[in-house]
């Protein structure tokens, strides 16, 4: 792989993972599996990858800010437990090893494919006709959303966008607001954290961060389309497919080398 090649591929995965992460969600269901088949280990993977998710959360938050569509109030309510559970996530993934993160990375996607057919497939279908309300539950999902979070990213904001409009009732534009802002918030800890281990190629990351405020800003238009429900569905289900593809092919290269 020449030079130009490794970093035009960080940019457009940077751009995939802001769009996906700010329309719909799973951005890093993509960038970060990606990052590892290019070379990178998988906890540095994890930790880069926190960057460009960094930029264009906060750049997604912006825009939703600036179209009167962010709940500050209820952000009020849900950043502290999204900052508690981060802390404890980001601790956990600086335990495990490579081939560790490796089948958890594996293991979230699996858990997404299912998630994706049922409960997002619900949420997006459903209309909310209740106000929206951040109740002691929601904040305690929050909190292991969190977690999840500061640990892998991966599927984060899919969580986030569930536990919005599932439990909170939000519509799918303020709710992708707040999914936003707290996608901002954990990750932010998390590269904090990961940075006093050196664990971050800061130069990789800067690349893939611009792709990721060109994917965000785009996504964060398009969230108000009248389409964008149908939309946020086959965007999750085309990553997932492809990436359950990328999966498998790797899994199998022991077969095929014998053969």
């Amino acid at each position: 792989m020449t030079d130009l090649t490794y970093w035009s591929a960080l940019v457009t995965v940077g751009l995939a993972c802001g769009f996906l992460n700010t329309l719909a969600s799973s951005g890093s269901a993509v960038s970060l599996p990606i990052l590892v088949m290019l070379g990178l280990p998988e906890m540095v993977a994890n930790a880069t990858n926190r960057l460009p998710v960094l930029l264009g959360a906060l750049t997604a938050s912006w825009s939703f800010a600036r179209r009167g569509q962010m709940d500050w109030r209820a952000a009020a309510k849900l950043v502290p437990p999204a900052l508690v559970g981060s802390i404890g996530g980001a601790l956990l993934a600086e335990r495990l090893g490579n081939r560790q993160m490796g089948i958890v990375i594996t293991g979230a996607v699996l858990i997404a494919l299912v998630l994706i057919f049922t409960k997002v497939k619900k949420a997006l279908a459903k209309e909310q006709d209740q106000e929206p309300e951040v109740t002691r539950g929601a904040m305690a999902l929050i909190l292991f959303v969190g977690f999840w979070l500061g640990f892998i990213a991966v599927d984060g904001a899919t969580y986030l966008l569930l536990v919005l409009m599932l439990t909170c009732h939000y519509a799918l534009p303020q709710a992708n607001a707040l999914k936003a802002l707290l996608l901002a918030v954990s990750t932010a800890v998390a590269i904090v954290m990961f940075a006093r281990g050196g664990e971050i190629l800061w130069t990789e990351g800067a690349i893939m961060s611009i792709g990721s405020l060109i994917g965000a800003s785009l996504g964060a238009r398009l969230s108000n389309h009248p389409q964008a429900r149908a939309w946020t569905f086959k965007l999750l289900v085309t990553v997932i497919l492809l990436e359950l593809a990328h999966l498998a092919w790797h899994y199998t290269a022991p077969l095929r080398a014998m053969a």
